[in-house]
């Protein structure tokens, strides 16, 4: 019995364990069922290979029978192609010659100038004479001006014509034109007559112009505050904009007004200091701050009790005056705050032995600039004269000048601050209105330019940094305000828009949107419901586009002029019987960065080849990867210019190929900076790393690395030249003189007969060196009009672009020999073409003259499988190295690609030859493959109308002596459309190999068109160019596979390359306060009344340029009509166009919205929708998440393609792997990977089985986290510079001059303003 028993327990055991098993196989039948199809899959790897081989074998012959491949090639070797070596060395040598000499002319044209200047001013005028100049300001008035307003205004009309070589502005060559700043009174006695005797600079203008057509806009700042430029053209601005020009704050003038100097603030934020005081104070700083340059140091320290830095991080220490240090500055003095009682021996001391060190003879750093030393005293009013410190630390030598500003109206506290000042070689002034800021803190640049005024023949000219043509250099900051303000316009436009509906719609569909809260953030960003990531993306895109459109002017570096200036000081000459050191001003011209670049043309370095200048601080002036502009992903802001645009160093954009961490101080980079600096001829070699199409894709390479010295500047040129095919170039020419005596050779227009061609749009043919007036003056029109002239007698060549100036002791026979006289028309005919440049261009013309008719592709492919023959080609085209473009359209393919298409031809767009990134990419691939087609796709494919989207491939055509002689002469391809091309790819995947069709009897489980294989095609740097998903279109493999992407990486199918960004921007939320409840209170009405007022004082700082004190959103909402203070106070809260104006209208509140730049995520915070949809929407929703911008380090890792670890013994073989164990199952997941032959491709098939969790592996750069330490770091490291070789800071006789200042007072500018706020208060007032 008790055996019965156990063997029932054991079979009732055995049962139960069945039904477990029977209830889990029940349960989970779709997880089983996945694990044994995965457990039984075997990847069709030798299909893969074979798909591969058959993909590359039909698109090799493809595009070489379309592009006409062979027959290029074969043209340029019958042609007669040879290499020449690159002399590195001699080619820099005879670059740096010819912009020397072109540099030599500016330094002489402002020395001409100052001269004539220098003259005119001792010319006596009697007072009551009228003066005759063009106001800029004041010319040809719109008809829309009344009458009286024009009388009263004093407009004039003046015949301006627009001008290519000034921008394409209309200009007038007989006059100059005369700006007044808002803030100068322009009919003062001292402007007037500034203005009347310059005047006398119109002549040397002209003369100036005739003899250097190369010159661009000359002009005279003068120390009143007027600007005289030539030649004469409107100063457009917005009328609704302030006028922030004013000459005296640009580098140029300071620059050249002052020697470099150390500088010391001091400002005092005792007790006192609180209300209007401390505004003015802090605005008397930030005038300050604007007067310094990159040559200046200086550190601001707060005092009460004690003395701290204002910038914890610039502890006992100058810092470079440069635009990120300054940034720091003010953002610092935002948060100062007002206590105790001022110690000012402390202060004096600190500063005065900070100097000291800072000018010791031991500090051979190149830090402080060792020349005139200041210290700047902001305060309300000091208990003593400190005589026992300056009796110590100053005198007898004194070395550091003393400006005191007194803050307040309080008359007795003036006498120890004037003291301070006159005594210790400085000045006194006592600030009393913001209105008169400026105006009181330029009074510091003439006492320091003394000395230099004193000996009176030394006229030392300067050389700026790069900066960009804007009107003032704080109108970045105000730009970014404005887009925030365009930003929080549409979001408002959008939150009245949600309101009606919410009010008026009772449609299911809507009521559930609106519960969405997804749905609701996308309505208030882009005004549509119902929108997907797809759409949203290509709404991105289409602004990203209209952004890059308005961008791409020739010689403009992101929609800005950049350039560098030549200035010399102005010197008044009278004799008084007190002793003065006026300075007058000063004379100045600009220099384009564009016309440098003319004279280091890219041809003659090559593909991949490129030139850069390195200023004294080390400072790159031009260079192909600075980045001026912001490209963040928010295109609203994409043509803005960084916070520190012009002071990125030359260690920040070359990148050594050993560089694993931010900031590592390469010692081959750092030496080869050194020699930049120091200006001493260079020869190095050095890996790198070179990063293209916006920071998404990477080559490494050795580049050879050659540098000469400007004599006469602070600037060094250098080229760069890739190790290799750039040790060679091909040499190929037709001799213009000989073809044309030729008459056999007919027309050599006829080389350009056949196809569609264009000319690189940045390079110099030839060129009209006086006539900038024609209306057509591109590449290909000059070109045409010159071959033509060239067959006509007395053809002369003019090819030598710069020659050395006139000596100045030549008699006036060598002058007239040197510049003979033009008459009009031979003036207009004066012209300069280069004859290198254009007879290679009539080589390469020749050599690709082979789209002579429409071209048939079944007759280039007749023989080969007609099944899927043509694949969607729409173009052929090459490029070459002299920049000519030429292409054809497949007439089968073209009618419906490029007729109705909303964009542009894309050769018309990507027609600079050798500068484009598909160029670049075909010969660097070379060395790879030679057979091989590279391949690419839009980034943005997947936003676009994919009936638009094109395949590129390109292959290099090169010139070859042997297996070390070689360079690229030309770069051929073709377009594809891009759903043809995945229509071919998906043709060939879906099908067995072995077998003619997909209908065949393979299995489809072992095909691209089975469920459970994902099939792509990458590109080498990881992109993917085609698969099943036309939205994966350009995006990159490891946003969608990460963790596949990372096992190719370990594979080495893949290497990681890490890259480093040192002109990153990155966007800083500006943190608001809680919301609060508005009410219709006495004392909230108080609020209100304050804020209408404080309304029209807004006003009127936007049109004085004082709008920087106070929140400029609201100044900006104001300025534009976007929010009436006029309005009454009420409960309920309404809305105007324009910017919410939070502050004043709507108390403080909470911003919980994500940011701009991206879709919103399951991470991002919103405010939760109500139950009751009539609560919504809340007002919250209407604010923006306001940003600013602030320079920082970012990084990312790129991919590159490992071609030779996919082959074994000369041929490529699949990489087979597999994820295992990566789902709880146990499943796994196996892929293959297959190099396609004859590009620039890989096959990745992917099992799709077993649900893995992927990881998503990006490329978009993200900011080096720095601690504390770190952070300031970054900020002190300050490499090699060298000082300005001219100082002058001391004069023996300066002693006599007795004048060092006074009281402010309400001058006109400043009653003026006064007048003009109380009477729109009055306005207002009346109206309401």
């Amino acid at each position: 019995m008790r055996h019965k028993v156990k063997w029932w327990c054991s079979l009732s055991l055995v049962q139960h364990r069945t039904t477990v098993v029977f209830i889990l196989f029940s349960l989970f039948p779709t997880l089983l069922g996945v694990y044994t199809q995965e457990h039984d899959f075997n990847m069709p790897h030798q299909e893969v290979e074979l798909w591969a081989r058959k993909i590359g074998n039909h698109i090799f012959h493809l595009s070489n029978a379309f592009a006409l491949y062979n027959d290029i090639k074969d043209n340029f070797r019958t042609g007669e192609a040879t290499l020449q070596e690159n002399d590195g060395l001699q080619l820099v040598k005879e670059m740096t010659s010819d912009v020397t000499n072109m540099m030599k002319f500016k330094v002489d044209a402002v020395n001409r100038i100052m001269n004539v200047a220098e003259e005119a001013s001792l010319d006596k005028y009697k007072q009551e004479e009228p003066v005759d100049y063009y106001n800029a300001k004041r010319l040809n008035p719109s008809p829309d001006i009344p009458q009286e307003a024009i009388d009263d205004k004093n407009y004039r009309n003046l015949s301006l014509l627009s001008n290519i070589h000034f921008d394409g502005i209309p200009i007038n060559e007989s006059v100059s034109s005369v700006h007044v700043p808002t803030n100068v009174y322009a009919k003062a006695p001292d402007v007037i007559n500034a203005i009347r005797w310059s005047g006398r600079l119109d002549r040397t203008f002209k003369s100036n112009y005739e003899l250097d057509p190369t010159l661009s806009w000359q002009y005279f700042g003068s120390s009143t505050g007027f600007l005289r430029q030539y030649p004469a053209s409107e100063w457009v601005m917005d009328e609704k904009d302030p006028d922030l020009y004013d000459a005296r704050l640009r580098s140029w003038y300071i620059q050249a007004a002052s020697s470099p100097k150390d500088m010391v603030i001091l400002l005092d934020v005792s007790g006192s200091m609180t209300g209007l005081r401390k505004e003015i104070a802090i605005h008397v700083v930030l005038n300050i701050l604007e007067t310094l340059n990159e040559n200046d140091f200086v550190n601001i320290f707060n005092f009460s009790t004690e003395t701290t830095e204002l910038v914890s991080c610039f502890n006992d220490s100058l810092v470079q005056a440069n635009m990120e240090n300054i940034g720091e500055f003010k953002k610092a003095l935002k948060t100062i705050e007002t206590k105790e009682i001022a110690n000012f021996s402390k202060a004096l001391i600190k500063a005065f032995e900070l100097l000291q060190r800072t000018n010791s003879q031991y500090n051979k750093s190149g830090q402080g600039s060792q020349c005139n030393q200041a210290i700047m005293l902001v305060t309300d009013g000091a208990p003593d004269n400190y005589e026992k410190i300056f009796s110590t630390y100053n005198w007898p030598h004194f070395q550091v000048r003393v400006f005191t500003y007194l803050i307040g109206r309080e008359e007795k506290k003036k006498r120890d601050l004037s003291w301070m000042a006159c005594a210790n070689k400085g000045y006194f002034v006592q600030v009393t209105t913001l209105a008169e800021v400026r105006e009181q803190v330029l009074r510091y640049i003439p006492v320091m330019a003394r000395p230099m005024v004193m000996y009176q023949e030394d006229h030392h000219h300067i050389w700026t940094g790069v900066y960009a043509d804007v009107a003032d250099p704080k109108q970045i900051e105000w730009l970014w305000e404005v887009r925030e303000g365009k930003r929080q316009r549409d979001r408002t436009e959008n939150y009245q828009k949600l309101q009606k509906i919410v009010k008026d719609s009772s449609s299911p569909a809507i009521i559930d949107a609106l519960r969405d809260k997804w749905q609701v953030e996308n309505f208030l960003r882009y005004g549509e419901f119902s929108l997907s990531s797809r759409s949203i993306a290509r709404i991105k895109a289409a602004k990203m586009r209209k952004m890059r459109g308005r961008r791409g002017a020739p010689g403009l570096k992101e929609g800005y002029r950049l350039m560098t200036s030549v200035a010399v000081p102005v010197f008044d000459r009278k004799k008084t019987s007190m002793k003065t050191a006026n300075l007058l001003g000063v004379a100045g011209t600009d220099v384009p960065i564009r016309e440098i670049e003319k004279l280091v043309p890219p041809y003659k370095l090559g593909v991949n080849g490129y030139s850069f200048m390195v200023n004294s601080n080390g400072y790159v002036i031009y260079h192909p990867d600075l980045r001026p502009v912001h490209q963040e992903s928010n295109a609203e802001f994409q043509d803005i210019l960084k916070p520190n645009y012009n002071s990125v160093d030359f260690a920040e954009v070359e990148l050594t190929d050993y560089e694993n961490e931010a900031r590592a101080n390469d010692s081959e980079l750092l030496e080869l900076r050194k020699d930049l600096v120091e200006q001493n001829a260079a020869e190095r070699m050095m890996s790198v790393k070179i990063h293209l199409d916006d920071m998404k894709r990477v080559v490494q390479r050795k580049q050879k690395y050659f540098a000469q010295k400007i004599s006469g500047t602070p600037f060094s040129l250098g080229i760069a030249m890739p190790e290799g095919y750039g040790k060679y170039k091909v040499h190929g020419q037709i001799e213009l003189t000989r073809e044309i005596q030729d008459h056999r050779a007919g027309d050599v227009m006829n080389h350009f007969s056949t196809g569609n061609w264009t000319l690189h749009p940045d390079w110099v043919y030839c060129e009209y060196k006086y006539d900038q007036h024609q209306e057509d003056q591109s590449p290909e029109a000059l070109i045409n009009e010159f071959l033509s002239r060239a067959q006509k007698p007395n053809w002369k060549w003019r090819s030598t672009r710069t020659r050395p100036p006139p000596d100045p002791i030549m008699n006036q026979a060598q002058h007239k020999r040197w510049k003979p006289s033009m008459g009009s028309d031979e003036r207009r005919d004066n012209y300069y073409c280069d004859k290198d440049l254009v007879q290679s261009l009539l080589f390469d013309a020749r050599a690709t003259n082979v789209y002579s008719r429409k071209v048939k592709i079944e007759d280039k492919i007749k023989d080969r499988n007609t099944s899927s023959q043509n694949f969607g080609i729409t173009t052929a085209f090459v490029a070459t190295r002299s920049g000519l473009t030429r292409w054809i359209d497949n007439p089968s393919e073209s009618s419906s690609s490029n007729g109705n298409s909303k964009e542009p031809h894309f050769m018309k767009v990507h027609n600079r030859a050798i500068d484009e990134v598909w160029y670049k990419r075909a010969v660097d691939y070379y060395k790879e493959d030679q057979d091989a087609y590279v391949y690419s796709v839009p980034f943005d494919a997947a936003t676009r109308d994919p009936d638009e989207v094109l395949v590129t491939a390109t292959r290099a055509i090169f010139v070859e002596e042997n297996d070390y002689r070689m360079a690229p002469a030309a770069v051929v391809g073709v377009t594809i459309k891009h759903r043809k091309f995945v229509d071919f790819f998906k043709n060939e995947t879906y099908k067995c190999p072995s077998y003619p069709s997909r209908n065949s009897s393979c299995k489809k489980a072992k095909t691209c068109e089975s469920k459970s294989l994902n099939c792509y095609l990458l590109d080498d740097n990881g992109f993917i160019i085609a698969s099943e998903n036309e939205d994966d279109t350009g995006k990159f493999f490891g946003t969608l596979e990460g963790t596949i992407m990372e096992s190719l990486v370990q594979s080495e199918v893949y290497k990681k390359i890490q890259i480093f960004d040192y002109q990153a921007v990155c966007l800083d939320t500006q943190e608001k306060n809680s919301m609060a409840s508005i009410l219709t209170t006495p004392i909230q009405t108080l609020k209100w009344f304050a804020s209408w007022v404080m309304g029209n004082v807004f006003w009127v700082l936007v049109k004085t340029q004082l709008y920087t004190l106070w929140d400029p959103n609201e100044a900006w909402a104001y300025a534009q009509g976007q929010w009436d203070p006029n309005a009454a106070p009420t409960d309920e809260v309404t809305y105007s166009k324009g910017p919410i104006n939070y502050q004043s209208a709507f108390g403080e509140y909470q911003e919980m919205l994500p940011d701009e730049a991206g879709i919103p995520t399951e991470d991002t915070k919103h405010p939760e929708l109500p139950d009751d949809i009539g609560d919504f929407p809340s007002l919250e929703l209407a604010y923006i998440n306001k940003t600013h911008p602030r320079p920082c380090d970012k990084t990312v890792y790129l991919y590159k393609l490992q071609s030779k670890k996919l082959k074994q013994d000369g041929l490529y073989k699949p990489v087979k792997g597999k994820l295992s164990n990566c789902h709880t199952n146990g499943c796994g997941r196996p892929f293959s990977v297959q190099k396609v032959i004859s590009t620039n491709l890989i096959l990745v098939a992917v099992n799709s089985l077993c649900p893995c969790e992927s990881r998503k592996v990006d490329i978009e750069p993200v900011e080096v986290e720095h601690n504390e330490t770190t952070s300031c770091n970054r900020l002190l490291m300050q490499h090699y510079r060298k000082r300005p070789q001219s100082c002058v800071n001391y004069h023996p006789d300066e002693h006599e001059i007795k004048l060092c200042g006074g009281a402010g007072s309400l001058g006109p500018s400043s009653v003026a303003l006064l007048t003009l706020l109380l009477a729109h208060i009055y306005n207002s007032m009346m109206q309401s």
